[in-house]
C-alpha cells in the first residue's frame, strides 16, 4: 500500500478544495493510505475529508475571546508563512510518504517542492490559467524561483487542456505536464438538486451565477450587464451564489442602481444544485478560470451555460454546444445574454446537448486516471 499525502492550505468552498474532497472520497483505500494536511480545521469540507482520510491540521480555530489561544494561533500562522520551506516541510510533512501532492499553486507547490524526502514521487496540481491569471508570484522571490520549484516535480497535473497549454507557454515545460479533470460526483449532484426551491421572482427567465465574490470572477461586469438589460426593458431574475471580498461593493451597486427587484446576492449555499436546476441558464462572467466546476455541474443538471472564453470551457463543452462561449469582454457577454433572452427556444437544444455531454463526466474513470498518474 502506498502512503500518499496531499497538502492544501484550506478546505473552504473553492474548486480545488472540492476537487480534493471528491478525490480522497473515491480513491481506492486498498491501494492508498491517504493523509491530507491543511492549515486549520472547522472549514466546509473538513468533516468529509476527515471521514475519507487521515486529516491533519496545523491550527485549531477559535474565537478572539479566547485570548491566549487566539494569539497563539496568530504566532503559528506567522511561523507557517515565514519559516524556511525545507524546515516547514520537515515539521509538518516529514519523510514517511511515497507520494507527495501539492493540491494548488503557490504556497502548497513551494512547500512540496522543498521536500526533504528524496525518495517520494512529487505531483503538483495546477488549477489556474498561468497566462491570464498568474497570481502565484506573491509566494516566490522571483519567476526563476517558481520555475525552479516546478522543475522539482515528477508530474504537473493540469485541470484542463487550456490550463496545460498556458502552463507550458509560461514555464517552457512539456514532458511532466499532463491533464486530469477534476472529479465530479454526478449522482450526488443530481440527488441534491431534487431539494425543493421557492423562486423569489417567478414567471420570468431565471439566471444564476456561482463563485467566489472576487475580482477574477468579474461579477461587477455581470451587474453592469444586468443594469443595461433592465434599462432595455428585459424581465429576468439573476441570483448570485457565493461570498468574498467584493460582496459589500456588489451589494452597494445593486442598491444604488435600482437592481434589487431583479438581482440578488444569495450568499454561499452548501447545496447550490436546486438553484442551478431551476435556472434557465447559468452565466460565468470570469476574467480567467482553470476548470470551472460549477459549469460542469450545470451540464450534469442540463442547465445551459453562457460563459466568457476562459480556460477549461471548451474542455467542459467538448464537441457539444452546451450553451454559448463568447469573447472575454463585457460587450460580448451582454450580447450573448441578450440573444438568449430574445431567443429562449435555443435553450431547449442547449439543454439537450448538456444531457448528452453529462455522461462524459464519470467520477470512477476520472479518479482511475489520477490514480494511474500516481
Amino acid at each position: 500500500m502506498k502512503k500518499i499525502v496531499f497538502f492544501i492550505e484550506c478546505l473552504e468552498g473553492g474548486g480545488a478544495e472540492k476537487a480534493l474532497t471528491e478525490l480522497v472520497e473515491n480513491m481506492d483505500k486498498n491501494n492508498y493510505d491517504i493523509t491530507v494536511v491543511t492549515e486549520s480545521n472547522g472549514e466546509m469540507y473538513t468533516a468529509r475529508v476527515a471521514s475519507a482520510s487521515n486529516l491533519r491540521y496545523l491550527v485549531k480555530k477559535c474565537n478572539p475571546e479566547r485570548f491566549f489561544h487566539y494569539n497563539l494561533n496568530r504566532l503559528l500562522y506567522r511561523f507557517i508563512n515565514t519559516a524556511p520551506r525545507k524546515l516547514l516541510h520537515k515539521i509538518i510533512i516529514g519523510n514517511k510518504y511515497d507520494i507527495e501532492v501539492a493540491c494548488c499553486e503557490g504556497f502548497a507547490t513551494r512547500l512540496i517542492a522543498n521536500s526533504t524526502n528524496k525518495n517520494s514521487k512529487k505531483v503538483a496540481f495546477v488549477h489556474t490559467d498561468m497566462q491570464n491569471n498568474h497570481w502565484t508570484g506573491i509566494h516566490y522571490k522571483s519567476f526563476e524561483e517558481e520555475l525552479s520549484c516546478y522543475n522539482k516535480f515528477d508530474t504537473i497535473s493540469c485541470v484542463s487542456e487550456s490550463v496545460a497549454e498556458a502552463f507550458r507557454k509560461t514555464f517552457g515545460m512539456t514532458d511532466p505536464v499532463v491533464v486530469n479533470h477534476n472529479p465530479i460526483n454526478t449522482n450526488d449532484i443530481i440527488a441534491k438538486a431534487q431539494e425543493p426551491l421557492i423562486l423569489l421572482v417567478p414567471d420570468c427567465p431565471q439566471l444564476i451565477g456561482v463563485g467566489r465574490l472576487c475580482a477574477v470572477k468579474a461579477f461587477d461586469r455581470l451587474l453592469r450587464i444586468a443594469k443595461q438589460l433592465k434599462e432595455e426593458g428585459y424581465k429576468f431574475n439573476l441570483q448570485i451564489l457565493g461570498k468574498g471580498e467584493k460582496e459589500q461593493e456588489l451589494e452597494q451597486y445593486i442598491i444604488e442602481n435600482g437592481l434589487s427587484s431583479c438581482v440578488r446576492l444569495i450568499g454561499f449555499q452548501p447545496n447550490p444544485y436546486p438553484y442551478i436546476v431551476n435556472a434557465d441558464f447559468f452565466v460565468c462572467s470570469s476574467l480567467a478560470e482553470g476548470f470551472n466546476t460549477a459549469v460542469v455541474e450545470c451540464i450534469v443538471l442540463e442547465t445551459p451555460v453562457i460563459t466568457t472564453d476562459c480556460a477549461g470551457m471548451k474542455d467542459a463543452f467538448g464537441k457539444k454546444e452546451c450553451g454559448i462561449i463568447c469573447k472575454n469582454s463585457e460587450d460580448a457577454l451582454l450580447e450573448a445574454i441578450r440573444n438568449v433572452l430574445d431567443n429562449p427556444h435555443c435553450l431547449n437544444e442547449f439543454s439537450s446537448n448538456c444531457r448528452e455531454r453529462a455522461s462524459y463526466f464519470d467520477i470512477k474513470e476520472c479518479v482511475k486516471n489520477i490514480e494511474n498518474m500516481f
